[in-house]
């Protein structure tokens, strides 16, 4: 996500120079409990039914992913976390002026306090009502009709820094297919897009002196977390009752 992220910002004006740095995502050290996070995400049924080559990669035998290519004009850094002494002097070597946060862990401030004018994070939600993870889940759960993106600065509670930009797309409240599909395919296809737009107006914006962000008020819902597979086979059924729903009220009444 962040070298898509970083060709976008490449081509902003006022942008002299991106680099991402990459730490690995921490994960239980043990194969018991990476299997434990797995059968919560996905159940009985779905780990039974994981690809051998998911397994390996779960066991930490399998083969690495095809690298993304490089943008041109792009440096990578790799650092073995942002927590630690390592992680935080390459950060202090590369004297940044912003900090874009895409597709982290909660940072703490000796991280996002190293940049000079601070971090932004790109989060797909509407906030402040919904914070969290993951994108267009708990909107369609919730029976809302769009779903959304916010820039924001990063402090140091999740997703509660001054809003800086918003943008707003339709969410199908009945979609067609597998709902998880629908809700993938939005993230890419739309959210992902939508926030790159408003995050280079706002990189703009900060190289010209004029970003200014309003403070969040109180938040309609609490701060949403990733769904095991039980919320997951919920939104199934509630989405099957809006389908069955509307496919009756269609037919209702003479035609015209």
């Amino acid at each position: 996500m962040g070298l898509e992220t970083a060709a976008v910002l490449r081509a902003v004006p006022g942008v002299a120079s991106v680099a991402v740095v990459r730490a690995p995502m921490p994960r239980p050290a043990s194969l018991a409990k990476r299997i434990r996070l797995v059968y919560r995400r996905r159940g009985p049924v779905g780990l039974a039914t994981l690809p051998f080559r998911k397994l390996a990669r779960l066991a930490g035998v399998g083969g690495a992913s095809a690298p993304v290519p490089v943008p041109d004009g792009v440096r990578v850094v790799d650092v073995d976390g942002f927590r630690t002494e390592a992680g935080l002097a390459a950060l202090r070597a590369l004297a940044p002026d912003l900090g874009v946060v895409d597709g982290t862990n909660v940072l703490r401030e000796e991280t996002f306090g190293i940049p000079r004018f601070g971090c932004v994070n790109l989060h797909c939600g509407l906030l402040p009502d919904y914070k969290g993870a993951p994108p267009g889940f708990w909107e369609l759960r919730n029976g809302e009709t769009e779903v959304g993106v916010t820039v924001h600065r990063v402090t140091a509670q999740l997703d509660a820094g001054p809003i800086l930009a918003q943008g707003r797309a339709a969410l199908d409240p009945a979609p067609g297919g597998d709902v998880m599909a629908y809700l993938d395919a939005l993230w890419r296809r739309t959210l992902r897009p939508i926030g790159w737009r408003l995050l280079a107006d706002v990189v703009a914006a900060v190289a010209e002196g004029r970003a200014e962000g309003r403070p969040q008020g109180a938040a309609a819902h609490p701060t949403y977390r990733l769904p095991d597979h039980r919320q997951i086979a919920e939104l199934r059924r509630i989405v099957r009752a809006r389908r069955a729903g509307a496919g009756a009220g269609s037919g209702a009444g003479p035609a015209r």
